[in-house]
């Protein structure tokens, strides 16, 4: 008899299951619990307590309010695990996490800057403040006071520290708008429309409309199925790419179709004409640029691939550690924070081997006249960088010492670090740090009278007092990384991967032309507010 209850039980929990799954399907895979009475004969108390179950995730928000099954939260959500579907009271947000708490602590932990109240609202579309203090209380995560708020990270104390470093890094330089009233978003249709602008010029191999949707593609981390459904559902992205009808959205195979055939080049066509109008009214557009790498992960079905070396493109190199994948350079302008140029290569290049391919792609397509300097950090310096540098550009590179490549200039470093830390406040021109060194010793350094300008100390002056420029290209690089997607690759072909690769700087930078265009600069730098 026992067992006779217990199956009777489990089948109609099972028919309870299927139901609900038939109603989601047949109401675009969100309903409300009040639909859900209304809709099917579903008994209230499995209704009540349905977010206890395995199959189905409640709302993040909304107090619990709408429903979708586990495995579409899971199939189209984003890159960071969201998934926020159009409903009657706005929004409905759900995670792969499943529960609030989860996912708090998930942000605050793998967020490369950690995690404020603030922005767990925004990411929520609730408030986040008790259950935030709770986690903290509790040991889960730690919290900090910085800058008068408070910044949730992991719990870990040399993670912390990486968390809190990037947060004061990300800190966009103050722009202030031209109407405080102003609407403080962009609009994804907004941005097809703005990259559709510029796309009907330059793409070629696929058709722009298609080309428009794997930039938005970019934003979501969505699957080329998943486009297919979002573009299908969306009446305001199909007005943007000019699909009257459901039915005209091409489907998932020949979305895949189009990336596959898409030039890499024509991309890079697209990024230079966009940021070339952003920079023309910049008031520094132009005068410094950085340059600066990192690694993504190559994609791989299983671990002996990656140990056998089996991924096209794909080497195992170092960059913060081992990695197995590929090297991603480029050039952003200082003033701007835009990615300018941008090409790849295997993970076991050197950054001193990549220099020269990413200047010379820069110095193709920008008119470098009014180029004052090229910034980059200790693993570009090289003397033939600098005289490749000054010979393609008309400009020095002031990169910083390397000091393992002589004794030598491990003093001159160390004696700039010193001299800076000292009288950092009180030096406005290389010509006054050269009067505070010991000059007894500046000859050892290379420097003769008639010719300051030329030696390697003066530009290691100079590096120092603009190193605060080089902070931008980290900035560019998390935002590559957190909203398109760049470290995500989900493509084995080289060619693929460079298409993702180009794709991401492309889309980054046409959300900023459309902050430009739709008269928003104090957005052109967020793209955290594009929905």
């Amino acid at each position: 008899m026992h067992n006779t209850r217990s199956d009777t039980s489990r089948n109609t929990v099972e028919s309870h299951k299927s139901t609900v799954r038939a109603f989601l399907q047949t109401h675009g895979e969100v309903a409300s619990k009040e639909a859900l009475r209304a809709g099917t004969s579903v008994p209230a108390w499995y209704i009540t307590h349905i977010s206890s179950t395995d199959a189905f995730y409640t709302s993040l928000n909304h107090n619990g309010k709408y429903i979708a099954s586990k495995h579409i939260v899971g199939h189209r959500s984003t890159h960071d695990g969201f998934w926020r579907p159009e409903v009657d009271d706005g929004t409905a947000v759900f995670h792969r996490k499943r529960t609030t708490k989860a996912t708090l602590k998930h942000l605050a932990f793998r967020r490369p800057s950690g995690l404020t109240p603030a922005e767990g609202r925004d990411l929520l579309r609730r408030q986040c403040y008790r259950p935030l203090r709770k986690l903290a209380e509790n040991d889960e995560i730690h919290a900090t006071d910085w800058n008068n708020t408070t910044v949730y990270t992991h719990s870990w104390p040399s993670r912390r520290d990486d968390q809190l470093s990037q947060r004061q890094t990300d800190q966009p330089t103050d722009l202030t708008p031209d109407d405080d009233d102003a609407d403080g978003y962009l609009y994804r249709d907004e941005l097809i429309a703005t990259f559709l602008s510029v796309a009907v010029s330059q793409i070629q191999s696929i058709t722009p409309e298609r080309a428009a949707a794997l930039v938005l593609r970019q934003f979501e981390g969505d699957s080329f199925d998943a486009l297919e459904r979002r573009l299908r559902r969306n009446h305001s992205f199909r007005e943007a790419l000019d699909y009257v009808e459901p039915e005209d959205v091409p489907d998932g195979t020949s979305l895949w179709r189009a990336f596959d055939e898409l030039s890499p080049n024509e991309l890079r066509d697209c990024l230079q004409s966009m940021c070339s109008e952003l920079l023309t009214d910049h008031e520094h557009g132009g005068e410094f640029v950085v340059i600066d790498g990192t690694h993504i992960a190559a994609w791989a079905n299983t671990r002996e691939e990656i140990e056998n070396g089996d991924v096209e493109g794909a080497s195992w190199g170092q960059h913060e550690g081992k990695f197995y994948g590929y090297k991603v350079y480029i050039v952003v302008d200082a003033a701007a924070e835009l990615p300018v140029s941008i090409v790849m290569a295997t993970g076991s290049t050197h950054d001193c081997s990549g220099f020269e391919p990413l200047i010379d792609e820069f110095e193709e397509r920008y008119d470098t006249d009014e180029l004052q300097a090229v910034l980059a950090d200790a693993g570009f310096d090289s003397q033939g960088n600098r005289d490749y540098c000054q010979d393609s550009l008309d400009c020095p590179l002031l990169g910083a010492i390397n000091p393992r490549r002589s004794s030598p200039l491990a003093t001159i470093k160390q004696e700039i670090k010193e001299l800076f830390e000292e009288h950092g406040d009180e030096i406005d021109s290389p010509y006054e740090a050269l009067e505070q060194l010991p000059q007894e010793q500046l000859s050892e350094y290379g420097v003769e009278v008639g010719s300051v300008e030329e030696s390697y100390i003066f530009q290691a002056i100079k590096e120092r007092m603009h190193r605060h420029l080089r902070a931008g290209v980290e900035r560019v690089f998390s935002r590559l990384k957190s909203f398109t997607g760049l470290d995500r690759v989900r493509a084995r072909k080289e060619g693929n991967v460079e298409t993702h690769v180009v794709l991401s700087a492309v889309a980054l930078v046409a959300g900023s032309l459309t902050a430009k265009r739709q008269n928003k600069p104090e957005l052109i730098r967020s793209p955290s507010k594009l929905i």
